[in-house]
């Protein structure tokens, strides 16, 4: 399985201050401790100042940096709506895995669709709140599922304006 991660509104809550960013990053370690067969593919806006998947991974304990096996490239087209599922699927297509298990973990709704191709999910983290105790549970419940589906951390109401999931 591999999981796509962003950091802003996952790691740490957006808007966060320098010293609390990356303050989830021990409970998402946790998670991959959990989960030997995971492997974590950055999507993240931090990988357009990157120099390498490693650079990113050492915001992370030691022990699961090795787990972190790429960055998604960066989709510059004019259509913003769903720009990081088509990153997601492009990195999968690429490296042959397009079979294989996915979530993402995002806390934008606009940059995934409903029908997500493949054996994907993803996973929306309310922006101000990150993956908190609640979302890292949703999370461990994604994994083990057979066929997980778009879970939502916060009250979808809130989703209002969102134009792909505001029909939902």
């Amino acid at each position: 399985m591999i999981l796509f991660l962003d950091y802003d509104g996952v790691l740490h809550d957006c808007g966060s201050t320098t010293q609390d960013l990356f303050r989830h990053a021990p409970r998402f370690s946790a998670v991959l401790r959990d989960h030997p067969h995971i492997e974590v593919v950055v999507s993240s806006d931090w990988r357009k100042g990157a120099g390498s998947v490693a650079e990113l991974a050492a915001y992370f304990e030691l022990d699961v940096r090795h787990r972190f096996v790429g960055l998604t490239g960066i989709d510059n087209g004019a259509m913003q709506l769903r720009r990081r599922e088509r990153e997601c699927w492009e990195w999968l297509c690429t490296h042959g895995r397009e079979h294989e298990r996915w979530i993402a973990i995002d806390d934008s709704p606009d940059n995934f669709g409903q029908d997500l191709p493949g054996a994907g999910a993803v996973l929306f983290t309310d922006p101000g709140a990150g993956l908190d105790a609640e979302a890292a549970a949703i999370l461990r419940a994604m994994i083990v599922e057979s066929t997980p589906t778009a879970r939502f951390c916060y009250d979808r109401a809130s989703l209002r304006g969102w134009a792909l999931w505001s029909g939902s």
